[in-house]
């Protein structure tokens, strides 16, 4: 996982003090450049950004800036510090000035796509990893996995139902200091309605769930028995054992939620 090293820029006015009162956005839209925490780069065109409060912004430029994700000195740089996509805005790094065309408020979901995207696209030289897979197997070599769409599940510590999917609760100094995950599923999951438990298995073996291919929510139900509450035959394990009836349901996505 790739990280930018951020230089926020205020093109007319020095830093803010650490104790000054929050600043007032000139539009909704605007992303306030000093409040920077992580920025991706999904596509040439395009930057995401999370900031230091869990609000986040995608960013248009003028053209194609590759490699702005790989410059460990990229900055942001906007009058009184706002980038609003409004003119005289730019992502600086790679070698160049590239100018900011667009500014939209967006969501964590749309955040954790577009950190995903960056990571499946773009450069492989890393700078900061804060998730990583337990080990790697051949045909993962470069795979690394971010606090913004991923967790690992040996730090859960509950979960509930929704109509959305399955919220997570999870340790935040293991997390990205992200308390609670939303975790999206591919189809219903009825099984989930008589769950006694459920933990997640990583389709790559790297230990923690993203909502790649063969992730997946494993749900274990209530031991089945016959009338009467003795144990049928074709639910028992052989010596009297009730058997757990397992489901797995697939993982589509995953993001941090309030």
């Amino acid at each position: 996982m790739l990280h930018f090293a951020l230089l926020a820029g205020a093109m007319s006015l020095p830093a803010a003090a650490q104790d000054a009162p929050p600043r007032t956005p000139p539009a909704p839209n605007c992303l306030d450049a000093r409040e920077v925490a992580e920025m991706r780069q999904p596509d040439p065109r395009t930057l995401a950004v999370a900031t230091t409060d869990k609000r986040y912004y995608r960013l248009g430029l003028q053209q194609d800036c590759p490699g702005l994700e790989g410059d460990s000195e990229a900055s942001l740089w906007g009058r009184e510090g706002w980038i609003c996509g409004g003119g005289r805005e730019f992502a600086r790094g790679a070698g160049r000035d590239c100018p900011i065309v667009s500014s939209q408020a967006g969501d964590a979901a749309a955040y954790a796509r577009d950190a995903r995207l960056a990571d499946q696209n773009g450069p492989r030289t890393l700078a900061t990893v804060e998730v990583r897979g337990k080990q790697q197997r051949p045909g993962q070599r470069g795979f690394r996995g971010t606090t913004s769409y991923c967790f690992a599940p040996r730090y859960m510590r509950a979960w509930s139902e929704d109509p959305q999917g399955v919220v997570v609760e999870v340790s935040p100094v293991h997390s990205g200091g992200n308390r609670y995950y939303r975790v999206e599923l591919a189809s219903s999951c009825p099984a989930l309605a008589n769950a006694t438990t459920i933990n997640f298995v990583s389709g790559m073996d790297l230990g923690i769930i993203c909502g790649n291919a063969g992730d997946a929510l494993v749900v274990q139900q209530r031991s089945l028995t016959a009338a009467g509450g003795s144990q049928h035959p074709m639910f028992s394990r052989p010596g009297g054992m009730p058997l757990s009836i397992r489901d797995r349901c697939t993982v589509s996505a995953v993001y941090p939620r309030p």
